[in-house]
């Protein structure tokens, strides 16, 4: 009977060990994070290498949004409204880069600030954030699920539509 013990106990013992690592690898796979400033910064950073990198597929800027937000919104209809906004660039100027952030005491939220590239010098993109499921979640883009980013383009100047003749 010991001899079935120990035999029992190893498998067990496999078994725990595969899952730990199995658990730990999905966790740096999924870019699961504890809180901490460093991470938040880390994950804010990537969220402006999304926007300012990969405009053209949106997808992957959904990715960073908070849960309550992908609730409101599908993937199709964010990336939908994502590039209609960015059609008129000259309305929307969104290159952003780090500056700072500011967390929270308990660094479950905070604030991340980019300067904006725009025409106008020192404009500045405030980008709050949160954390949930193990990592920061942005929250941006939040004119999208009601449509009322669509009031601007009421407002175009001819020249911006015609060229300028």
């Amino acid at each position: 009977m010991n001899k079935h013990l120990k035999i029992i106990r190893k498998i067990v013992l496999v078994i725990c060990i595969g899952a730990i690592l199995g658990i730990a690898g999905f966790m740096f796979t999924h870019g699961f994070n504890l809180p901490s400033e460093s991470a938040a910064e880390k994950r804010v950073k990537a969220f402006a290498e999304e926007i300012n990198h990969h405009y053209a597929n949106p997808k992957g800027i959904y990715s960073f949004l908070t849960q309550d937000y992908r609730k409101s919104i599908t993937e199709n209809e964010f990336i939908e409204a994502f590039l209609k906004e960015r059609s008129y660039p000259y309305l929307t100027p969104l290159w952003i880069n780090f500056k700072r952030i500011e967390m929270a005491e308990d660094n479950l939220s905070g604030t991340a600030y980019f300067d904006q590239a725009a025409r106008l010098k020192g404009m500045v993109y405030e980008v709050p954030f949160i954390y949930e499921n193990f990592n920061y979640y942005m929250i941006d883009f939040e004119e999208f699920p009601d449509g009322s980013y669509l009031e601007k383009f009421d407002h175009i100047p001819n020249y911006l539509i015609n060229g300028w003749d």
